[in-house]
C-alpha cells in the first residue's frame, strides 16, 4: 500500500502494550509504559526506557501502563504519555488532525476518554476508527465492498473479532484475552509446575522464542532463571515448547469459543462470504507459532495470518488519516471524536 505524505494528519494505534504513531509516511513504535516519581508525580521515563524499569525500579519509582484491555485506565498518565510521544513524532509543527484506532464495542465513556486525552496534546481535531476496520485496510483489503469478511485482531490487551461489510463492523466483539494474558500464563504455569517464580520479561521471551498454539514439528526449549519458591534459592531450568502449549490451552479455548459465537451471530449472506474467503488474523498476538493452524482446525474455516500483522492497524489508520478528505463518500469508515 502506498501511503501519501502530504496531508497534515497523524494516526495513532493506542495499544495496551505499544503506542504506534503514523505521521507523514513514518511510523514510530514505543511501549505504552511510563515511569514516574511516586512522591511528586514527576515523569522520569516513557516508552522503551520505562519498560526496562519494569520489576527493576526502586520503590520511589512507579512504572505503569495507562491502558488496559485497549482502553484508558489512568487518564492523567495517558494524557502525559500521548503528549510526550506526539511531541517526539511531530515536533513543533502545526498540530495535525489525529485519527485514533479504538477496540470494537468501546463504550461512549471510553470513547470520550480517548478523545479528551488526545485533545490534551493540543490537537486540532480527533477522529476515531475501529481497529478491525483500520487493520483490514492496512492488510490491503477493500473494506468498501458489499462482501463479508471476518478479521481477528489479537493485540496485547484485547482480541477484537469483527465481521465487516461496506466499511463497517456488522458484528463485533472485544474479548479481554490477548498477548499479555499469554505472557501471564507462562508465569503461572512455570510457578505451578516447577515452583519457579519468573518475571514478565523472561515470560515474554519464552512466549516469543518457543511458545506455540499448535504442536511444533520438533520440540523447542529454552533456559529460564528465577527464584525457587520451595528451596528459596535462585535456579535455572529448561522449559519446553509443549509446556507453553499446555499453558496456553485455556486461553485458546476461550478465543475459539468467542470466534464461533461471532460466526453464529453473523448474517447468513455474509457468513457465506467468510466461509469462502476465510478469516484474517492481525496483531502481535496472532504471530504466536501455530495460531492460524490451531484456529483453522478448531473452526473448520480457512485462517490466514496477515503480512506484517503487528503493523496492520497503524498502517491502515495512517492511510485513512492521509485520505480523509478524499473519503467523504465513505466517511462511515471513521467518525468525528
Amino acid at each position: 500500500m502506498k501511503i501519501g505524505t502530504l496531508s497534515n494528519a497523524a494516526a495513532i494505534d493506542l495499544g495496551t502494550d505499544n503506542i504506534r504513531i503514523y505521521y507523514k509516511g513514518t511510523i514510530t513504535d514505543d511501549p505504552s509504559v511510563i515511569a514516574y516519581d511516586a512522591e511528586d508525580g514527576r515523569i522520569i521515563a516513557m516508552g522503551r526506557e520505562a519498560e526496562e524499569m519494569i520489576e527493576r525500579s526502586p520503590d520511589a519509582v512507579t512504572v505503569a501502563r495507562p491502558l488496559r484491555n485497549g482502553v484508558i485506565t489512568d487518564y492523567e498518565l495517558a494524557c502525559q504519555m500521548i503528549q510526550g510521544f506526539l511531541a517526539k513524532t511531530i515536533g513543533g509543527v502545526i498540530k495535525p488532525r489525529v485519527l485514533v484506532s479504538v477496540p470494537c464495542g468501546i463504550t461512549d465513556v471510553e470513547r470520550r476518554a480517548v478523545c479528551d486525552a488526545v485533545r490534551a496534546a493540543d490537537i486540532r481535531e480527533v477522529f476515531l476508527i475501529e481497529a478491525p476496520i483500520a487493520g483490514a485496510i492496512g492488510a490491503n483489503c477493500d473494506v468498501s465492498m458489499a462482501r463479508g469478511m471476518m478479521l481477528v485482531d489479537m493485540g496485547g490487551g484485547n482480541c477484537d473479532i469483527a465481521a465487516i461489510s461496506l466499511g463497517q463492523t456488522v458484528k463485533g466483539r472485544s474479548l479481554k484475552i490477548a498477548g499479555d494474558d499469554f505472557t501471564e500464563a507462562v508465569i503461572k504455569y512455570v510457578k505451578e509446575k516447577h515452583d519457579l517464580a519468573i518475571g514478565v520479561h523472561t515470560a515474554e521471551r519464552i512466549k516469543k522464542e518457543i511458545g506455540c498454539a499448535y504442536q511444533r514439528d520438533r520440540d523447542e526449549s529454552a533456559y529460564v532463571s528465577g527464584f525457587n519458591t520451595k528451596t528459596r534459592k535462585p535456579e535455572k531450568m529448561l522449559i519446553h515448547s509443549e509446556e507453553t502449549r499446555e499453558a496456553f490451552a485455556p486461553l485458546l479455548e476461550s478465543i475459539v469459543t468467542e470466534i464461533k459465537s461471532a460466526l453464529d451471530e453473523t448474517p447468513t449472506e455474509l457468513l457465506g462470504d467468510i466461509m469462502e474467503d476465510g478469516i484474517l488474523l492481525i496483531g502481535g498476538g496472532a504471530q504466536l507459532y501455530g495460531m492460524a493452524k490451531k484456529l483453522r482446525i478448531e473452526l473448520g474455516v480457512k485462517v490466514f495470518l496477515a503480512e506484517d500483522a503487528e503493523m496492520c492497524v497503524v498502517r491502515g489508520a495512517g492511510y485513512v488519516a492521509d485520505n480523509m478528505d478524499k473519503m467523504s463518500d465513505n466517511s462511515y469508515v471513521f467518525t468525528k471524536g
